[in-house]
């Protein structure tokens, strides 16, 4: 029935004639590529910005080993030394 009613609406021509279907590449969405641009800028700053705190923290404590082989730690070069949990 639905041919029937194709074959009065088009030519026959059309309806046997081979289909040409075109390659279809599959787009990166602006929205994708956008969002990824944004997180690494994002990552970029973050590093940038903490990277001076993160190495005035880490070079703030002073670190030893005891006498009986367990790590003490002490903030800054003065004070005394406290023992780091194991756990």
């Amino acid at each position: 029935m639905l041919a029937w009613i194709l074959s009065l609406i088009l030519p026959v021509s059309f309806l046997w004639a081979p289909m040409q279907i075109p390659a279809v590449l599959v787009p990166v969405s602006a929205h994708e590529s956008t969002e990824t641009k944004e997180w690494e800028e994002f990552h970029s700053l973050a590093y940038q910005e903490h990277a001076d705190t993160f190495t005035a923290l880490y070079k703030g404590y002073e670190t030893k080993w005891s006498k009986n082989g367990r790590l003490m730690i002490r903030q800054g070069s003065t004070g005394p030394y406290k023992f780091v949990k194991k756990g």
